[in-house]
């Protein structure tokens, strides 16, 4: 089952600033603006980086804005809801 990711300029942006400090970041790096086909691993790699974020109770997403509409955020948390 493939998986698609569609990243603005300002998506791959904060990728690239927040870099490999976070594992929501760091599995995100080779994606590229517009439409990211994912193959399973790397949907469940990036799954895997937002879950070890929150390990401890801590935030899924450590330097994003969580508060806009359609934002980065909602766009990989709907990635990793629809990971089976």
């Amino acid at each position: 089952m493939p998986y698609t990711l569609h990243l603005t300029a300002d998506d791959v942006d904060a990728i690239a600033f927040v870099g490999h400090r976070y594992g929501w970041s760091s599995s995100m790096m080779d994606l590229s603006e517009g439409e990211n086909r994912l193959s399973e691993a790397q949907a469940w790699d990036i799954r895997d980086g937002v879950y070890s974020d929150m390990e401890g109770g801590h935030d899924a997403f450590p330097m994003l804005d969580t508060t806009i509409s359609g934002g980065l955020c909602e766009k990989v948390q709907a990635l990793i809801d629809s990971v089976v």
